[in-house]
């Protein structure tokens, strides 16, 4: 179920006000982040690796010969059906289903130890798994670092998902579209028409898991994102193509969407995220101080003595997704109001994209 939106509830009640932080405002955050920041320095030199390795040509990840065909991977020796992409890797339902025997919270932490240190011994389907997620990605759209890194947290902090808030991410339903039931079909509307999703194998190249980069022409959604796309030949140059520059609505009732199903599971990855990340380091806002009588030790063999001192008076904040897209007039708007609730909110949010895009361990 996509999240599009966020309502942000400053103090009980919504004591000093609502704040409404759009799918638009938070995507162009992950966008700044990801073209300004850089990611752990190994992973950096392994990605400009894979950036300069010709097609047919291998490179060492986790202990095995990886081969890179186009933004396809395989790890030397694995066996796969020749499928969607013929034999030059393969497909993410695949991936899912050989690496199904690994929990979910261990195979999450093997991925981050080899992103730490690309050297570390690993089996072949991991390997090939990591390498399709953080390089073959990453180099198709530098802003899926920070999202796949996400989506990781997600499935190692147990954080449940869709509208009745009773599921676990786990890898099948990152890789595999609608894997609980499988050859059913769905459809999904968008502003430029609507895509039905096939049966089958098919079903991973048109919408894909919830993995954003996982469906068909991912990678020219993510050029219509951007202002400008060349390809570069380091990944700094690269990253810095992947802002975005995202319009809001302009009426405050009008429902949020988007162009494209990339754009829409980038930001559903994002708010998801940002809601377990507040609600582990909880954002409080100051609203001004107060005085407080403190009772001070005996000094030089005199009694105890009463000083006024100021404290700040905190409050906390709640988010809370919003599956109809529509924000009340009367909120604050993140993007546009230059309240200082908004303020707090777009510095608090920045500032916790920023903690992930820099760190490759678990932040949830």
């Amino acid at each position: 179920m996509a999240i599009l939106s966020i309502e942000a509830q400053f103090g009980q009640a919504a004591a000093l006000g609502t704040v409404f932080l759009g799918g638009t405002t938070a995507l162009n955050l992950l966008g700044q982040v990801s073209a300004g920041r850089n990611v752990p320095e190994t992973w950096v030199k392994k990605l400009n690796e894979f950036i300069s390795c010709n097609d047919g040509a291998s490179f060492r990840l986790g202990g095995c010969d990886i081969i890179k065909t186009g933004f396809y991977v395989k790890a030397v020796g694995i066996e796969f059906k020749q499928t969607e992409h013929g034999d030059k890797g393969p497909a993410y339902w695949e991936l899912a289903e050989n690496v199904s025997g690994i929990s979910k919270a261990e195979l999450a932490a093997r991925m981050r130890r080899l992103i730490e240190s690309p050297g570390t011994k690993e089996g072949p389907w991991v390997a090939t798994l990591t390498a399709a997620m953080f390089l073959s990605e990453v180099t198709r759209n530098p802003r899926s670092f920070m999202v796949n890194l996400m989506l990781l947290d997600l499935i190692q902090g147990g954080i449940k998902y869709g509208k009745a808030g009773n599921k676990e991410l786990d890898f099948g339903s990152l890789l595999k579209f609608d894997s609980e039931n499988k050859g059913k079909s769905k459809p999904y509307t968008y502003a430029d028409g609507t895509v039905k999703v096939g049966k089958g194998a098919e079903a991973g190249t048109v919408r894909g898991g919830k993995l954003p980069m996982s469906q068909k022409d991912a990678m020219v959604q993510y050029q219509q994102t951007v202002p400008k796309f060349e390809y570069q030949n380091s990944f700094h140059a690269y990253a810095k193509q992947s802002a975005l520059n995202l319009q809001s609505p302009a009426n405050a009732g009008v429902g949020y969407h988007f162009s494209n199903a990339l754009l829409e599971k980038e930001c559903t990855v994002v708010l998801r995220w940002l809601i377990a990340w507040f609600a582990k380091y909880p954002l409080r806002y100051q609203t001004g101080s107060e005085n407080k009588e403190v009772t001070l030790p005996a000094a030089w063999g005199k009694g105890p003595t009463k000083v006024m001192q100021a404290s700040p008076i905190t409050v906390p904040t709640t988010l809370l997704p919003l599956r109809d897209q529509v924000r009340k007039p009367a909120w604050i708007d993140a993007e546009t109001d230059n309240n200082a609730l908004a303020t707090a909110l777009k510095k608090a949010v920045s500032h916790a994209l920023g903690e992930r895009q820099t760190k490759a361990a678990a932040l949830l």
